[in-house]
């Protein structure tokens, strides 16, 4: 020992020391970590480091090599360690240049670790929890011969012995012979640090017939305190004390009055950390189920209680007492269902200490990344008081931060929170649990039923909506819970725009419906007459959330927060009525929606607004009756609509304008809009842009029910795609159907009510300079690009808009978006097609072709030509035929699912081709009823199963 003892002073005495720099690291998987107060102290003063990615990876097994490195940096620190080299080879697998060679010789130079009987160390084995227990000990001071750490039974010393001192103390599921991760690792050389130091004293070896035997000195005994500071608190010399000086452990409360440890290096704080609690509850409790869980045999009649921190109501903790911690005659209000109620029992002074901590429910607001210390904002949703359960305590400013790693959050996300009112700060932040499902029933300030499973409600619970009364059952919602599994916030789930409908008519005002039929106007404009599950006459008029089952019903459920100006009804007369007040009647005359301007002014008095994600659903009758609806996303691109013509003078009223929305939880933001516009002012907005991806289109496709169209790859606004393209397109449409050689970019889409591109518009002029050419360039700045000519220099600069919508198209059609402007790299191959917003002069859409010049002309995605195909199935095999195959060549044949106009791809074979003709069997399980896809190369065969 007094050898290893000199060469660790030697190697301080001789190497400049490099500060170490402490204080506990936000790890980007902080949440994940078992064992916190132990890494954050053994990363704190340098032992075990994260990755460079900014993580700690908890869970990674540690290895042989990097446990040598570990015990280096305890016993020389790490900037000491960190010189270590080795001159040669320590063992067979470990050559001078590895990484860990300089560890693994001091190590096995001190007697700390062996390799194996073949010469070898294995420096990227996993190392077992009983061999890294081996290590610890023998940095302690315990002897291997001595203490009986050779042999085949050496696991039983090593585990007996570690145990006995409290090196896997925090660990209740240790398993020696379990390869140990890496905060178990740091669990272990934590425990180490508070562990007392042993020697022996003199011994001598002698050689006796030719065995070499230890006389003496057999027993360990603990190193006496001597000089060094009692920094751990303890008798004798501590691990910590003497190779950690300058790290400090003081007894404390935390800032919910917890009994605590402090640890400090340098000076430096790392962190405080609350004792494990003696018991611990999730509701009410009574004070002698208290006195029993403790097993006290004597009562404490004045036992502190503390509420976020702040002094409470003593109470009596006895033997019997039916008096619970919160009651009318003392905390009363402060312990519900969802409380965690901490108890602490100091057993020599008979003490109890009773912690009462809520959790509270939050949403992510904003997050500061760059400031030296990141942190979040978190807009509490749950009421926080005061210890009177009444006073409210307003959590906001500075309070509302939380210094953490942003890296965890998102805006918007719902959090759980705790809050000390003694420290009048939050104290911790974690991202909440979710589940989503139709609510079945609820009970009143008690619990709901989710799903078929019922959940009670936490103390602070809160609803996005306002008011738990305001919630239907069969509607669907997401609650959170907090960490004892009761609901702390209920939300209504979301659904894009593509889930909402406007109920038109339903079989009890048009009698050409049977039973349980409705018409509906769908998000993207179309007209759908579908059967449904139920009668829905009560939600004629309304917006509605859909789903259709495998069969085709559709199921209906009243859209939240539904609004309407004055009160519009629809029109069931003649299509004369129709013409004149449009499918709606009884709106507002002081209407005005204007493009661009955010507020909506429904009729007087009330204004709300929109947003880009607002979906706007117009309907216009003419003359004959015949309505058309308009779809429009984002109020930037929605018309103006007045009900008043501003191009007079004065201004001459036009016609009421009828107005169905629905609202984003309980603000004034408009999610979807359904607008009956006949007759009034209106100015053309900007549609949804439609691209169709040349390269992806089908050959033609006819359905089972005699529909012929081609299919595309397509982004239809800002959402990638599959489109459905007529053949017969409508009279002046300017869409080419089957057009494989040229991407389309259309506007003003109209589809029928089969879900087919019918028609649409070229790109208005007055919304949009359409650029085309070749030569795609990535300039200098955030938001910059240059277009056309052969080299960057030559090119024309553009400004891309910062929420401009971009896209890569591969030499297959396949649709890539681009997120960032920086993403597009320079070439000058590729051809594009940008929208230039004649507004802002921003590029507001860009899309950019890839461009193969090697590929056949005409082969299709895959370079396999064929003249046919075709398919038949049976008993779960699928028999293809292509036509116009070369004998030897391979084809791959893809059989999809046609799932809605997508094609969900279930399997591809590759077929040996044939003279001219093939034929071959692919095994495939499809579904009776069900459509599917079958193609080669440019060639497609619908197969009806």
């Amino acid at each position: 020992m007094k050898k290893f003892l000199s060469l660790v002073l030697a190697l301080v005495m001789t190497m400049s020391l490099v500060t170490v720099s402490a204080g506990a690291k936000d790890f980007s998987d902080d949440g994940s970590i078992t064992y916190k107060e132990a890494v954050d102290v053994i990363s704190g003063i340098g032992v075990v480091d994260g990755y460079s990615g900014g993580d700690f990876k908890p869970t990674e097994v540690l290895t042989r090599g990097a446990a040598a490195k570990i015990i280096c940096n305890l016993i020389l620190g790490p900037t000491t360690a960190s010189y270590l080299s080795a001159d040669t080879a320590p063992f067979k697998d470990v050559p001078v240049t590895n990484v860990f060679a300089g560890y693994i010789t001091y190590c096995s130079q001190q007697g700390i670790i062996n390799g194996y009987a073949d010469g070898t160390f294995r420096p990227t084995a996993t190392l077992s929890g009983n061999a890294f227990m081996k290590m610890l000990l023998g940095a302690l001071g315990y002897d291997s011969a001595i203490e009986g750490y050779t042999g085949a039974n050496w696991t039983v010393a090593v585990i007996k012995q570690a145990a006995g001192i409290g090196l896997d103390d925090g660990n209740d599921e240790f398993v020696g012979s379990k390869a140990v991760t890496r905060e178990e690792a740091a669990l272990y050389a934590f425990n180490m640090l508070q562990a007392t130091m042993v020697e022996y004293d003199a011994k001598t070896s002698v050689d006796i017939n030719g065995a070499t035997v230890t006389i003496a000195g057999d027993k360990a005994k603990e190193v006496a305190q001597g000089s060094y500071d009692n920094n751990m608190h303890k008798p004798n010399l501590q691990f910590a004390e003497r190779y950690f000086d300058k790290l400090d452990k003081t007894e404390t409360t935390d800032d919910f009055a917890r009994p605590a440890t402090k640890w400090t290096f340098k000076g430096d704080k790392i962190g405080t950390y609350a004792d494990a609690a003696d018991v611990t509850y999730t509701s009410n409790v009574k004070l002698g189920d208290i006195y029993s869980d403790l097993d006290m045999s004597e009562k404490d009649k004045n036992a502190e209680v503390y509420y976020n921190g702040v002094e409470a109501d003593d109470v009596a903790v006895s033997k019997g007492n039916t008096v619970k911690v919160s009651s009318s005659s003392a905390n009363n209000k402060l312990v519900a269902d969802g409380s965690t109620v901490e108890v602490f029992y100091d057993e020599d002074n008979n003490d109890v200490t009773i912690c009462i901590i809520d959790t509270y429910v939050g949403t992510i607001s904003s997050k500061e990344e760059k400031v030296s210390d990141p942190y979040v904002v978190v807009n509490s949703e749950s009421l926080v008081t005061e210890k009177d359960a009444s006073t409210s305590v307003s959590i906001s400013g500075s309070k509302a931060r939380f210094e953490t790693n942003t890296d965890n959050f998102e805006e918007d996300d719902v959090v759980l929170f705790t809050y000390s009112q003694s420290a009048d700060e939050i104290k911790s932040v974690v991202k909440a649990e979710s589940v989503e499902g139709t609510l079945d029933k609820y009970t009143l300030g008690k619990n709901l039923t989710l799903a078929d499973t019922e959940y009670k409600y936490s103390k602070n619970i809160a609803f996005s909506f306002g008011s738990e009364t305001s919630m239907t059952t069969k509607s669907d919602y997401v609650i959170y819970l907090d960490t004892n599994g009761m609901v702390i916030y209920v939300d209504e789930q979301e659904f894009d725009a593509s889930q909402y409908a406007y109920v038109l008519y339903t079989q009890s005002s048009n009698s050409r419906f049977g039973k349980d039929q409705v018409q509906l106007v769908m998000s993207d404009g179309s007209v759908k007459t579908v059967d449904t599950d139920d009668d829905y006459t009560s939600l004629e008029g309304t917006i509605v959330y859909y789903r259709a089952d495998d069969k085709g019903e559709y199921a209906l459920r009243q859209a939240a927060n539904v609004h309407k100006n004055g009160n519009p009804t629809i029109t069931t007369t003649a299509d004369a009525s129709i013409a004149t007040n449009g499918v709606l009647s009884g709106g507002a005359n002081t209407f005005e929606m204007k493009n661009t301007r955010a507020a909506i002014t429904t009729k007087t008095g009330t204004t709300v607004y929109g947003n880009s994600e607002t979906v706007f659903v117009v309907a216009e009758s003419d003359a004959r009756g015949k309505t058309d609806y308009s779809v429009y996303k984002g109020i930037k691109n929605a018309p103006t609509i007045m009900s008043d013509d501003p191009t007079t003078s004065p201004a001459v009223e036009t016609k009421a304008v009828e107005m169905v929305y629905t609202t984003s939880g309980s603000s004034d933001v408009v999610t979807f809009a359904f607008i009956d516009a006949t007759g009034a002012y209106v100015t053309n907005g900007k549609r949804d842009v439609v691209f169709l991806a040349a390269e992806s289109a089908t050959k033609m496709i006819t359905d089972g029910d005699n529909n012929q169209y081609y299919l595309y790859n397509a982004v239809v606004d800002d959402e990638i795609t599959t489109v459905k393209v007529k053949a017969a397109q409508d009279a002046g449409s300017v869409v080419v159907a089957g057009n494989d050689t040229v991407n389309q970019v259309v506007t003003n889409a109209d589809y029928n009510n089969k879900g087919l591109l019918t028609s649409a518009d070229d790109i208005s002029t007055s919304d949009y300079t359409t650029l085309k050419g070749t030569g795609v360039w990535k300039l200098s700045g955030s938001y910059s690009i240059g277009l056309n000519g052969t080299t960057a220099s030559a090119s024309v600069r553009y400004t891309v808009a910062s929420d401009a919508k971009m896209y890569y198209i591969d030499t297959d059609g396949v649709i890539t978006k681009i997120d960032d402007v920086k993403n597009i790299s320079s070439d000058s191959t590729a051809t594009y097609i940008g929208l230039l917003d004649v507004t802002d002069g921003d590029i507001a859409y860009l899309f950019i072709q890839e461009v193969d010049n090697g590929k056949q002309e005409g082969a299709g995605s895959s370079g396999v030509v064929l003249s046919g195909i075709s398919a038949s199935y049976s008993s779960g095999t699928v028999t293809v035929t292509l036509t116009g195959t070369n004998a030897g060549q391979v084809y791959p044949v893809t059989i999809s699912l046609v799932n809605g106009g997508t094609l969900v791809k279930l399997t591809t074979a590759n077929v040996t081709g044939a003279a001219t003709t093939t034929t071959a069997t692919i095994s495939a399980a499809l579904s009776a009823g069900s459509t599917y896809m079958v193609t080669c190369g440019d060639q497609s065969f619908v197969l009806g199963v």
